[in-house]
């Protein structure tokens, strides 16, 4: 048997209108941080709001902006290489512990490190059907 394959159109845009492009891209990051919210830690709310979605290189982006996310994901206390202190004052910077965070989990009962991969574990199929959703009604 012998099969071949004419496509009507270029990949790039069969992949387009597949996926919705970067419309469905930023689409399908909004909602990803809209279901990573609860499990982002929230002692005030900063680091769950100051929160930026954008495309780069046709990825979408959910980045958390406030200069200690970087730890809270990581869920590992950083301490200053000068001081020790949590708090690192302009020309130090943090090092690792080794120490594990504790989160506060008051605000948000969920909150953990790594939020993204317990939003994916418990929300994947929400994610899923929210997105096909979209594409189901045009990307919009």
């Amino acid at each position: 048997m012998q099969v071949e394959f004419k496509w009507d159109k270029p990949t790039t845009q069969i992949v387009e209108e597949t996926t919705g492009g970067d419309k469905g891209l930023l689409f399908l990051a909004n909602e990803a941080k809209r279901l990573m919210e609860p499990y982002v830690p929230a002692d005030n709310l900063v680091l769950a709001e100051n929160v930026n979605v954008y495309i780069e290189d046709d990825t979408g982006i959910v980045h958390y902006l406030s200069p200690y996310a970087h730890y809270q994901y990581e869920g590992e206390l950083y301490v200053s290489s000068v001081t020790g202190s949590a708090w690192a004052r302009n020309g130090e910077y943090k090092v690792p512990t080794g120490k594990e965070l504790e989160h506060q989990t008051y605000r948000h009962p969920l909150a953990t490190s790594e939020w993204d991969k317990a939003m994916l574990t418990a929300r994947k199929d929400d994610l899923t059907e929210v997105y096909q959703n979209y594409l189901n009604n045009g990307g919009g």
